[in-house]
């Protein structure tokens, strides 16, 4: 048996080289690439929720005197409760220079996927998935079809997406909402 620290055949028959930087990057290229794969999965997901946030709070300040006395109380906007809203404000920010207007929502999320995507086409398409399904998350958690605004800021947001995903040389198969 060769010594423990280098080895193919140590105790524990492990290759403890595999563990060293200059093998784990540019050698090894399923790890890197498995790396890359995994930060465009992680990355959809944080655009997905960031998406289906935006979206249900736009539907909750949309049916806003609708929603019971709960259901404000654990929606969050500006670090309170939506519920200390009034109608008056909660109709505001769903208007057209509403912070959670179609305007206002869509570039948030438009700017979240660019800047994270860094002009990568994989991880455009990657977060364009990810916003329709955060889309598709706020439709099941409010039940079914959402308010006409959630609709215009989601086509929106693609239109935005798919654009600079062409400008990048990519092409979006998959143009449908």
């Amino acid at each position: 048996m060769k010594n423990v620290s280098g080895s193919a055949n140590n105790l524990t028959g492990i290759d403890s080289t595999l563990f060293q930087p200059n093998n784990r990057i540019g050698r090894n290229k399923s790890i890197s690439k498995y790396s890359v794969q995994s930060e465009i999965i992680q990355f959809s997901l944080q655009v997905r929720t960031d998406s289906q946030h935006n979206i249900e709070i736009q539907n909750a300040l949309t049916y806003f005197s609708q929603l019971d006395q709960d259901l404000k109380s654990s929606l969050i906007y500006n670090n309170h409760p939506i519920s200390e809203l009034s109608s008056e404000q909660a109709t505001e920010l769903v208007g057209e220079n509403g912070y959670f207007g179609v305007d206002q929502t869509s570039q948030r999320i438009i700017d979240f996927v660019i800047k994270g995507a860094g002009g990568d086409i994989e991880r455009l398409k990657s977060g364009r998935e990810g916003i329709l399904e955060g889309f598709k998350e706020a439709e099941k958690a409010w039940g079914g079809k959402l308010p006409e605004i959630s609709y215009e800021t989601l086509a929106k947001s693609l239109e935005s997406i798919d654009e600079k995903i062409r400008e990048n040389g990519g092409s979006v198969v998959d143009l449908s909402i």
